[in-house]
C-alpha cells in the first residue's frame, strides 16, 4: 500500500465530510483521541465535533498540499478554502494521522489563517 496515497485520500474524505456535514464520515476518519487547535486558539475534541461540526461547506478548496509519511505517523499541510454558508475560512493546516491496526486515522489538527504578506 502507499501510504502517502492513503493518506491523501483520508485528506479529501475529511474535506467531503465538511463539504457534506457528514458526521458519520467525520466520526470515521477522526480517532476517539482527537485533539485540534483551532484559528482562535481553543481547543477542540472529537466529541464536540459530533455534536457540533463545522456548517455545511458550499466549497472546499484544497492546495499546496504536501504530505510527509514517518513509519506510523502522517503529516499533511497545506491551504484549505472553505466556503460555510455564514462565512469564509481562508487557513494554513496541519493535520496530524496516525497508522493504528494497519488503519489511517486523524489524531490531530491546527490551523492558522492565511494572510497575504506582502
Amino acid at each position: 500500500m502507499d501510504d502517502d496515497a492513503d493518506v491523501r485520500r483520508l485528506d479529501e474524505a475529511w474535506n467531503e465530510a465538511y463539504r457534506q456535514h457528514d458526521r458519520s464520515a467525520l466520526s470515521g476518519i477522526l480517532s476517539d483521541d482527537f485533539a485540534a487547535l483551532t484559528a482562535s486558539g481553543g481547543p477542540v475534541s472529537k466529541a464536540s465535533l459530533m455534536v457540533d461540526p463545522p456548517g455545511r461547506a458550499r466549497s472546499v478548496t484544497f492546495s499546496d498540499q504536501e504530505v510527509r509519511v514517518f513509519a506510523d505517523t502522517a503529516i499533511s499541510r497545506g491551504r484549505l478554502k472553505l466556503e460555510l454558508e455564514d462565512r469564509f475560512l481562508d487557513q494554513w493546516f496541519l493535520r496530524v494521522f496516525a497508522k493504528r491496526d494497519g488503519r489511517w486515522q486523524a489524531v490531530s489538527v491546527a490551523v492558522t489563517p492565511f494572510v497575504d504578506q506582502p
